[in-house]
């Protein structure tokens, strides 16, 4: 019995023991604490008067840049690279610091930004739906002294913002952000061939430098180098980039080539640009007479095939290979030889070189690309030491719904000798396939 009275003693000092005897883990309610990063991210954003140089690679697409500057009453103007327009006349908007997962900053009303995620893909090319899968909406994750950085809340990209100078703010009011995009196209548009080296001497390797300037979602914004190694074998790599004032900044951390980390392209003078790795060291950028490279040697490296888009036909197409392309984009509205509305389609070659085997797929979509039908036919290859092509039937264009309006494009693929190589408009380069039986025939294609 004397247990049991000792027990319950026990029991009713534990329940009468007070709630405020708890000592907090933290010393702040977690409110209080989010308030206060809310707080301290609005004061960074908004305390430089001469606003941010920003830049953002996207989930599908390449990478892109801006200036933004933030007011204390939530207003933000903006300059982007994505267009004439948007490098040269400022954008207004609005913005806000919230909680959620974390510190967000969003960018609540239309702006440049949002053309990365805008649905409509006549915007600026992006898939459709979906754009070039970029946020609006950014979660806060650290910053230095000089800089501060998001991370996209959807598409996990990083939003990195570092400070401008007073110099620097007015070059952008002045529209010279489109100047200097135009300065950098223009040196490529010159030098066709461009190229760096590694080493010196006799010795010293010639590796192409080539930045595709365009929004094309698969390629464009992006640097690619590639070299031939001391054994002869074709070495490639690309990166997603961003226009900056003086030249051109690679995104992701930079570009891996050979064991080497380029980060940048810039301007050394008025007229000599350099392309300068992770230690600071800077590589003359210059221009050979032909490309280094054979296009032909190219495939299974730095391309993987070609692609016709939608209804697109590329400077340097014959007329007699527009009809060829055409017969395929023309007939994907209902037509004789197809009963059926196709809002989008588009011809993939795809290359497999281990098997010396060519495929070309067609597809076509009433998703507007969403979701497309793929008619499949595949060709054997020879070639010879002049880099000339027969093609031999693997498989014909399967039963699909783009077999007979890719007959034209299989025809020509059987009946002709063809030699692939560049074919350069300003500083947008293409792949060329000719005919060695009929010079005539002639078709330009994005290079994949």
């Amino acid at each position: 019995m004397k247990r049991i009275l000792v027990f319950i003693a026990l029991l009713s000092v534990l329940i009468s023991c007070k709630k405020s005897s708890y000592v907090a883990k933290f010393d702040k309610l977690p409110q209080e604490r989010a308030g206060e990063q809310i707080a301290m991210v609005l004061d960074v954003l908004t305390s430089n008067k001469n606003g941010w140089i920003a830049s953002l690679p996207t989930g599908v697409g390449g990478g892109y840049g801006f200036y933004v500057n933030f007011d204390n009453d939530q207003n933000v103007v903006m300059y982007g690279d994505m267009t004439d327009q948007s490098a040269a006349e400022v954008k207004k908007s609005y913005f806000r610091v919230k909680q959620d997962m974390g510190t967000d900053l969003v960018f609540d009303t239309y702006t440049y930004i949002s053309m990365l995620n805008d649905p409509d893909d006549s915007v600026l090319g992006g898939a459709g739906k979906v754009g070039f899968s970029s946020d609006v909406e950014f979660i806060y994750d650290r910053s230095t002294a000089d800089s501060i950085i998001f991370i996209g809340k959807k598409y996990r990209q990083p939003f990195k913002l570092v400070k401008a100078t007073a110099a620097q703010k007015a070059v952008y009011e002045a529209g010279g952000y489109k100047t200097a995009i135009d300065k950098f196209k223009s040196f490529f548009s010159v030098n066709q061939n461009p190229y760096i080296e590694l080493g010196s001497g006799a010795t010293a390797q010639k590796v192409s430098v080539t930045p595709n300037m365009t929004n094309n979602l698969d390629i464009g914004k992006r640097i690619d180098m590639t070299g031939a190694s001391a054994d002869g074998k074709i070495t490639s790599n690309t990166e997603k980039f961003s226009f900056t004032l003086d030249g051109i900044s690679i995104l992701n951390n930079g570009l891996v080539f050979q064991g080497i980390t380029f980060v940048k392209l810039r301007w050394k003078d008025a007229t000599s640009l350099v392309a300068v790795d992770a230690s600071g060291k800077e590589y003359a950028v210059k221009n050979s007479i032909a490309p280094l490279i054979p296009l032909n040697q190219l495939w299974g490296s730095k391309y993987i095939g070609m692609l016709s888009e939608f209804k697109t036909i590329y400077p340097g197409t014959s007329a007699t290979g527009t009809d060829i392309l055409n017969y395929f984009h023309n007939n994907l509205a209902p037509s004789p030889i197809n009963p059926y509305n196709f809002n989008y389609g588009r011809i993939n070659f795809v290359w497999s070189v281990v098997n010396k085997r060519l495929t070309i797929n067609a597809h076509t979509s009433q998703s507007a690309g969403v979701n497309t039908w793929v008619t499949a036919s595949t060709y054997n290859y020879t070639v010879d030491n002049q880099g000339v092509y027969k093609f031999t039937l693997l498989s014909a264009p399967s039963e699909g719904y783009a077999g007979k309006m890719i007959a034209k494009l299989h025809d020509f693929m059987l009946a002709n000798r063809v030699t692939f190589d560049y074919y350069i408009d300003g500083a947008v380069v293409y792949g060329k396939m000719a005919s060695v039986d009929d010079p005539s025939i002639v078709m330009t294609f994005v290079l994949q």
